[in-house]
């Protein structure tokens, strides 16, 4: 009998099942996604402007002597 009477008021004292439920990961884990997109974009205008700025200097080095 005293058994029975600890199992319900276990049970009424677990929490509600809102209460127990975990938030969205990307609340937990959130990325810097603009971060990253905004390093990635930088990254690709300097990598355009190093081959510009090396095709240039090829030319000037050594496209005169092509003709």
């Amino acid at each position: 009998m005293e058994n029975a009477k600890s199992s319900r008021k276990a049970a009424q004292e677990l929490p509600s099942e809102d209460d127990m439920r975990l938030p969205p990961r990307r609340v937990i884990h959130s990325s810097d996604n603009a971060k990253a997109t905004r390093i990635f974009h930088a990254s690709l205008v300097v990598l355009l402007v190093l081959l510009a700025a090396g095709i240039v200097f090829w030319y000037q080095m050594y496209g005169g002597e092509w003709k």
